[in-house]
């Protein structure tokens, strides 16, 4: 009786869980408390590794690629733009794994609503905003910086006038039966934008990419299309130095003409920054052509068919500015086409010597090296023979195979990724085996290794397939310091457009849900049309674009329907009744032929003008190779590596 009286009052002094001061703790709080903390500083480092690692990988490259005479603040925004775009494709699996792993925990969660929000209205502002505002900027030929401005901002208006005018009409006619946001409504316009862009390129990417591996294995399959590019290349090339050539004609009358007569401040200044711009561009001019071809002039010093321009000085200030305008444009486009026809040359030649089986000799690489940081690494015997062994043993046996592999699992991903986005709009069945790959958490590094190879593929075949359609133009990343401010905005801009709705595209395709990128994404799910359904369905026409590729009839349905422009520019030519394709083959080796020979000759022009300098001093040929040898570019055995 005691013992049960005694059980009763106790249980009548206790109180619930939910009124109790202090509630109960369970077993093992602590240590999971301690391991959530530690995971979200795990990934808060990492996250910070990353992007410090994104920074200094986009820095050095466009280190590599920009010209020296670019700005600083282009460069900055060029490069913001580059480190934001991959930054979000780096991101994403990141996100995808937090969402498989920690779907219960949200303490756990490093990337929240707040961290996609900021990262992608910069990269929006960026794109849509600055970038060309500044493209704008760079190619006005106004000469001060106010009126530089005031021309980017003119000409930017009128785009801008037009998506106002159509964002306020569909918020009027759209709006009434509910309250649409205008973040939705930029979120929609921009993801549709991008989406509809990045269906192209993929549509081409995907069939062109796997297609480019394989034929590179194939040295002289390859060479037929290369040898057909060149022709109109060159064609383009010539084309962009005799504009070039009228620009610079016409600009040296109108400097002959001025009057000195009149004298006005802001004239002057600004025939003087004409005057610096026109001698850069003949200095130009005399590199693209080596000399053979100058300025038409007269007798006088006038132009053939130049005019001078008179009027008000108002009038005539802007006049300069068009002709200002104008030769920078076709000192740029110049500068372009012949970087873009050096690299083809370089690369028909490279194929031409891998199926002759002429393969670098260790005199010709380590006469690479000079000039060059490797030249103080393999300036060791040890490490310059093995990288000749490993050069020799990729080119005579390692290419051809590896290069088919690659195309074949390029392959295979693309039939993956292109059944997927055909079943997209189902949520009853699928086709998509990579949504079978993240029905289930695997791990941190399983899950962005998983995670990062489909999506880095996307990204690298529509990233591939912009600088080969015609559209594109002359813009485009060119090494060793030959890419122009213009070309490097634009390629960020292009970048950081495309970077959103490609990942946005990649989640559907893996059926991954309740991540935080989509959520924040998910605010245009409201906009009728550009909505939830217009990224579901509208991916079905990669199939139909990968179809019409993979048969060859892209080239002819647009000249059927008048989309040209739309064109790529290493479609493979077929022949027809107004082009022979042996006549292109046969054109295009001579003109690949003619640039070997001026190049030997450019070479050979060098070593007598070397000898020239030092014909007092001339040294034999065997003590220039011992002296080779005790500095150590020659190993010892150089004859005997050589093969015969």
């Amino acid at each position: 009786a005691l013992s049960a009286e005694g059980t009763g009052r106790q249980a009548s002094l206790e109180l619930p869980p939910q009124l109790s001061a202090t509630p109960p703790r369970k077993a093992g709080c602590g240590r999971t408390s301690r391991k959530a903390g530690m995971l979200l500083s795990g990934g808060a480092a990492f996250l910070l590794l990353g992007a410090m690692a994104i920074g200094a990988v986009s820095s050095l490259a466009l280190l590599h690629y920009a010209q020296r005479e670019v700005s600083w603040f282009s460069f900055l925004a060029s490069l913001l733009g580059f480190v934001l775009s991959f930054g979000i494709v780096a991101l994403v699996p990141y996100d995808v794994w937090e969402s498989l792993s920690a779907e219960e925990d949200k303490s756990r969660q490093v990337l929240v609503d707040s961290s996609w929000e900021l990262i992608y209205w910069a990269t929006f502002l960026l794109c849509w905003l600055l970038c060309p505002i500044l493209i704008e900027f760079e190619a006005a030929g106004d000469f001060t910086v106010y009126g530089r401005l005031r021309a980017s901002l003119r000409r930017n208006a009128a785009w801008c006038v037009v998506y106002l005018v159509l964002g306020l009409l569909l918020l009027i006619v759209l709006s009434v039966s509910g309250g649409i946001g205008l973040r939705a409504w930029c979120i929609a316009a921009s993801n549709a934008w991008g989406l509809l862009l990045s269906t192209v390129l993929m549509g081409y990417g995907l069939v062109a990419v796997p297609r480019h591996l394989w034929r590179l294995a194939n040295p002289s399959q390859q060479l037929e299309i290369m040898y057909c590019n060149a022709v109109a290349m060159d064609e383009a090339r010539l084309s962009t130095q005799f504009e070039l050539q009228d620009v610079i004609s016409e600009t040296r009358g109108e400097i002959s003409s001025r009057s000195t007569q009149m004298w006005d401040t802001t004239i002057e200044q600004a025939f003087a920054i004409l005057q610096q711009t026109l001698e850069e561009c003949e200095l130009l001019h005399t590199e693209l052509t080596n000399g053979a071809r100058g300025p038409r002039e007269t007798q006088g010093g006038q132009s053939c068919g130049a005019v001078p321009r008179g009027g008000e000085d108002a009038s005539r200030l802007e006049s300069l500015g068009e002709l200002h305008r104008a030769l920078k444009q076709a000192s740029l486009e110049a500068r372009r086409a012949a970087c873009r026809w050096d690299g083809l040359v370089r690369r028909c030649l490279l194929l031409e010597d891998i199926e002759e089986q002429l393969f670098p000799t260790a005199v010709e690489l380590a006469a690479s090296w000079q000039g060059s940081w490797l030249y103080m690494l393999c300036r060791t015997h040890m490490i310059r023979s093995c990288w000749h062994g490993l050069v020799q043993l990729w080119l005579r046996t390692l290419r051809p195979h590896v290069l088919r592999a690659a195309g074949g699992i390029c392959g295979a991903l693309s039939v993956v990724i292109v059944l997927g986005q055909l079943t997209m709009f189902s949520q009853s069945w699928s086709l998509s085996l990579l949504a079978l790959l993240f029905k289930e958490g695997h791990g941190f590094w399983l899950t962005q290794a998983v995670c990062i190879v489909p999506l880095g593929y996307m990204v690298c075949t529509a990233y591939w397939s912009i600088f080969r359609l015609k559209i594109a133009g002359w813009y485009g990343l060119y090494p060793d310091h030959n890419t122009d401010t213009s070309s490097l905005l634009w390629c960020a801009s292009i970048l950081a457009r495309l970077a959103a709705p490609l990942c946005y595209h990649f989640l559907f395709l893996i059926r991954v849900e309740h991540t935080a990128f989509q959520e924040m994404m998910g605010q245009m799910n409201v906009v009728p049309v550009l909505g939830g359904s217009f990224n579901e369905v509208f991916p079905i026409l990669v199939g139909f674009l990968c179809l019409s590729h993979l048969l060859d009839v892209y080239t002819r349905l647009l000249q059927l329907c008048g989309l040209d422009v739309l064109a790529v520019e290493w479609a493979p030519l077929a022949p027809s009744a107004d082009t022979d394709t042996n006549d292109l083959l046969t054109e295009g080796r001579r003109l690949i032929e003619r640039e070997r020979r001026r190049r030997s000759e450019d070479r050979s022009l060098l070593e007598l003008q070397e000898r020239g300098e030092n014909s007092q001093r001339m040294i034999p040929l065997r003590l220039q190779i011992a002296a080779l040898i005790e500095d150590g570019t020659l190993p010892l055995d150089w004859n005997a590596a050589s093969p015969p």
